[in-house]
């Protein structure tokens, strides 16, 4: 039966891929204040930590009650922060009032599932399961269909590296080309879906169903980690984090090889995200936060202020500030969370 729970989360979390957000809604006032009088209440969706992920907030005010949240779905731009929700469409947080405010999403791309986002250049990029990617330069009131270039449009997930927009699908690795307005794939094969890419040494590491394909210096690719099925990848300056379906790995310094890093995490169940804050390691699991030093060996949960069995299948930072979401408001029964 755990195993069936399991099946069933992972496979609407996995039609939940889509994502971005607009950073010309003039909505970024000033964030020190701390979210006074916010709802405390341990039933959120999406939660800030103010303190390196000691302390959780619940931060949805604003937000509808009957919401999910795809894998992808929050975005952050220098001015502004988004979340991307299925049914309602696009919210940008105002950390003047504390709450979220909507933006107006066309029906036809929320028929088309939304899921991972995106905020650009001024732009907000919507990444949807059926119909591709949505953009919207006005703050919503229009939206244009932006799939030149794509030859899939199942979109995974948004990532930017060096001021420059990059998209994961079904079937390969696209760059944003700002000046023909079209996307570039960079690396793809037929049935090839890329959960995720990082930027490590100068070069892409793609997580992808079929292993870890790493961008040579002849711009050929390289699967370097073929016997596993990738979900995430992330890195920081010293290691890259790859995220399996059962482990989370961490690289060699040259990215080579891999051993497993998932000492204090529950067994036999993958990690959304890893993230280094502050020189603080944190990952997103079924059941919480998870926080390490730089000199701990063990990850140990951080997870004050959530609810329990609090699945973070996003996370993010703004301007110092820890963005946890979930899609589900808890772990589904029968699902373990042994260690």
């Amino acid at each position: 039966m755990a195993k069936i729970n399991l099946l069933l989360l992972f496979t609407f979390l996995m039609n939940s891929c889509n994502s971005q957000v607009n950073s010309d809604l003039n909505c970024s006032g000033d964030i020190s204040v701390h979210n006074t009088g916010q709802n405390e209440e341990l039933n959120g969706i999406i939660y800030f930590s103010f303190d390196n992920g000691n302390n959780w907030v619940n931060s949805g005010k604003g937000l509808p009650e009957n919401i999910s949240i795809g894998i992808g779905g929050v975005a952050v731009s220098n001015q502004n922060l988004g979340v991307a929700t299925k049914e309602k469409g696009i919210y940008i947080y105002n950390f003047k009032t504390s709450q979220w405010e909507n933006v107006p999403t066309e029906k036809q791309i929320i028929e088309s599932n939304i899921g991972a986002l995106a905020l650009f250049d001024n732009i907000i990029f919507i990444g949807t399961q059926f119909r591709g990617v949505f953009s919207s330069k006005d703050s919503g009131k229009t939206w244009t269909n932006f799939n030149t270039g794509l030859t899939n449009m199942t979109i995974r997930r948004f990532c930017e590296f060096n001021h420059k927009l990059y998209l994961c699908t079904n079937d390969g690795f696209y760059a944003l080309n700002n000046d023909k307005s079209e996307w570039q794939l960079l690396f793809g094969q037929n049935s090839l879906q890329v959960n995720g890419a990082t930027l490590f040494g100068g070069k892409f590491y793609l997580a992808t169903n079929k292993g870890i394909y790493t961008q040579q210096n002849d711009n050929t690719w390289l699967n370097s980690a073929p016997q596993f099925s990738m979900h995430n990848i992330s890195s920081d300056k010293d290691q890259i984090y790859s995220m399996t379906y059962n482990e989370l790995l961490l690289s060699s310094k040259d990215g080579k090889s891999w051993q497993s890093q998932q000492n204090g995490l529950p067994r036999s169940l993958y990690t959304f995200n890893v993230l280094n804050h502050n020189n603080i390691l944190f990952a997103g699991h079924w059941d919480g936060i998870y926080r390490k030093g730089p000199n701990s060996p063990v990850w140990k949960l951080s997870g004050k202020g959530l609810p329990a069995n609090f699945a973070v299948t996003n996370l993010k930072t703004f301007k110092n500030i820890l963005v946890i979401s979930t899609s589900e408001r808890k772990l589904k029964d029968g699902v373990s969370t042994e260690k």
